[in-house]
């Protein structure tokens, strides 16, 4: 079968809920969603307009496909059929330059959805997340990203490729 962006959200997502991680925000391909909300990281400065809703509206935001949390660990995730360079450098930027918008709009998310985090924003360690199918050739392996790989709908594995070992996977 060949695995379409909307086949490894479902898989991640499964994949997630059995291995106990907590779903926190997330959107289908496509844009609809009925089991999470958005979280749109935008800029500051564009989010201080006086549109009514500028967080949903802004140019430029960015939106996750998924954030996921086990612990004080939040995966901030990705997903593509195929391993995404694009995808890459956009999680890259937010980790660094947009890493202040980042903690902003998830701050703002977990009060306006009364999301139980048990952790300060300090104590939080957000991860960069790729997934993709486990047939998809991996171009480069960074050592701050965990990554996901999907062999079929029941059958996910979270990696740290950087060190070659498996974090989590169904058997």
């Amino acid at each position: 079968m060949r695995m379409n962006e909307g086949y490894i959200h479902v898989a991640m997502r499964g994949f997630f809920k059995r291995q106990g991680w907590q779903l926190i925000a997330g959107q289908y391909p496509g844009g609809t969603d009925d089991e999470l909300a958005v979280l749109n990281i935008v800029d500051l400065d564009v989010a201080r307009d006086n549109s009514p809703d500028p967080r949903r509206h802004s140019k430029g935001k960015f939106v996750p496909d998924l954030f996921v949390r086990k612990n004080n660990e939040i995966l901030i995730i990705e997903a593509k059929p195929r391993f995404s360079m694009e995808d890459r450098e956009k999680l890259i930027e937010l980790m660094n330059e947009k890493r202040e918008e980042l903690i902003v709009a998830f701050q703002k998310f977990v009060i306006e959805r009364k999301i139980e985090i048990p952790y300060t924003i300090s104590e939080i360690q957000f991860t960069p997340c790729l997934a993709f199918s486990s047939s998809s050739k991996v171009k480069i392996i960074d050592p701050d990203f965990k990554y996901i790989l999907v062999n079929h709908i029941e059958n996910v594995e979270l990696w740290d490729l950087f060190n070659n070992t498996l974090l989590e996977g169904d058997e």
